[in-house]
Formats: C-alpha cells, sequence, structure tokens
C-alpha cells in the first residue's frame, strides 16, 4: 500500500463520514434526543451505536459504489491488490470516527 493510496482511503472515508453525520440531528432534534444520543455513544449502548451507517452497504440510493470508491483510492478501478481490504479498513474507519465527530459536534449545539 503506498502512501498516497492509504491518504486518500483516510481522506475519503472522513468526507463520507462527515456527510451521512450532517444528516442525524438537524432543526427537528430535540435537546433531549441530543443528550440521549450522546449518552448512548458514551456507553456504547449498541441501539445509539447502529445510527451509523456502513459506508459500503450500498443501502442508501446515493452512497458510493465500491468500484468507484476503489478507482478514487488507488487510480483504478479494477485494482485487485492484496492491500485492497487495508485500504478499506482504513476508509471505514476515517468514516466511523468523522460520522461521530459530526454527530457529536452536531448534538453538543443542541444541549
Amino acid at each position: 500500500m503506498t502512501e498516497e493510496m492509504s491518504n486518500r482511503a483516510a481522506e475519503l472515508g472522513m468526507e463520507l463520514g462527515r456527510n451521512a453525520g450532517s444528516w442525524v440531528v438537524d432543526g427537528n432534534t430535540s435537546a433531549s434526543t441530543a443528550r440521549a444520543i450522546v449518552r448512548g455513544y458514551e456507553d456504547g449502548d449498541p441501539v445509539v451505536l447502529d445510527m451509523e451507517p456502513s459506508p459500503l452497504s450500498g443501502e442508501w440510493a446515493d452512497g458510493p459504489f465500491l468500484p468507484d470508491v476503489v478507482e478514487e483510492i488507488t487510480g483504478d478501478r479494477d485494482y485487485q491488490g492484496d492491500d485492497l481490504d487495508d485500504l478499506l479498513t482504513q476508509l471505514e474507519e476515517s468514516y466511523s470516527s468523522a460520522f461521530w465527530a459530526e454527530v457529536l459536534h452536531a448534538c453538543a449545539s443542541l444541549v
């Protein structure tokens, strides 16, 4: 895995995670709901933690398509290198961190 590909995986994961996190809390979210989200996250409550969608699940119509993600990270849509799993894991970890940072920041603004 090159450092450049690793950096692209992390950056893409952060971008996707921030975008997904920005949809969780909005103007209709109450302060009590925001507090419950923060408390559930801090306590490791599976109900709250399950709010995080998988970045590559395909559950959302506008979600990223795996070959597009692979091309954005590696420059090759058909890339099959031995490090592909590591790159996708890095993307998913960056996604999760950015998702929760966005959600918790939005919750903090309501409480």
